[in-house]
């Protein structure tokens, strides 16, 4: 799934704006996800401003994150006039449970009708991944076993190579559980059940559970890259735009976006 960039020529950001001069990017959350925000935020480049707006469901798990996708029209109308260089939708599980093309024909549609690139979460990591030609993956979640085994075969349907997965929660009853899940104390289970495989990076998917510690913990551990739906999202919602990266710019051992880092002490 490629991300489409702004036309040729097209200029991203206004000087005259007090803030988010060179960039302002949507953000579209689940309704109770605290981490997308926070994460998001951190990673966008000074001069780029982040504006979110929340999509809400009272469906039950499944439902609830087709609701988000299958909504996200109105749900865009809640930014109303204002001018949105790229749009991002934080959520990965929609794109899992999707039929083959639906969500490309949606997001067409959404570009259309809102005249801004629109970039879901598995769309970026997909990019995210075939920019840095990387086929092979291990695959972190805190998904339930049932939508775990959707997002396996989601990534297999799209030409990678699974090569171990792991559950936070496998049992898990409602998905909002997603969101009491603190990262770092999954990193040793992370790195004992998916440190040996032999893969080319590390994906944890799944926007709500927090993931920038777990990436800088796995890369030290292994030497491998490792990325989550957040971080690609940002770098991709950055791309479609033409923005760029500027103070996060890539650096040894953060090839999509660099700098942030070293401020995980300010979330």
């Amino acid at each position: 799934m490629m991300i489409r960039q702004q036309q040729k020529g097209a200029t991203p950001g206004d000087a005259r704006r007090e803030y988010g001069s060179r960039g302002r990017v949507g953000i579209v959350t689940p309704q109770s996800n605290p981490t997308v925000e926070p994460e998001i935020s951190l990673l966008l480049p000074d001069g780029v401003s982040m504006i979110t707006t929340r999509c809400t469901s009272r469906g039950e798990p499944r439902q609830r994150v087709l609701d988000y996708f299958n909504e996200l029209s109105d749900t865009l109308r809640s930014f109303d006039g204002m001018a949105l260089d790229s749009l991002g939708f934080a959520c990965t599980a929609s794109s899992y449970l999707l039929a083959e093309g639906e969500e490309a024909t949606a997001r067409d549609r959404l570009e259309q009708q809102f005249g801004y690139p629109v970039v879901t979460a598995a769309g970026a990591i997909e990019t995210a991944l075939r920019h840095l030609g990387l086929e092979r993956i291990t695959l972190a979640c805190p998904y339930p076993t049932w939508l775990l085994e959707r997002a396996e075969a989601y990534w297999k349907r799209r030409g990678f190579d699974v090569a171990a997965t792991l559950s936070a929660q496998p049992d898990m009853r409602d998905t909002r559980d997603i969101y009491h899940i603190r990262g770092s104390d999954l990193a040793d289970r992370i790195l004992n059940t998916l440190g040996g495989a032999a893969a080319d990076a590390l994906l944890i998917t799944g926007t709500g559970m927090p993931g920038l510690r777990l990436i800088c913990e796995w890369q030290t551990a292994t030497g491998r890259p490792a990325m989550n739906s957040n971080l690609c999202l940002a770098w991709a919602c950055l791309r479609a735009a033409a923005i760029e990266p500027g103070t996060r710019a890539p650096e040894p051992g953060f090839p999509l976006l660099g700098g942030w880092h070293s401020q995980l002490h300010v979330l």
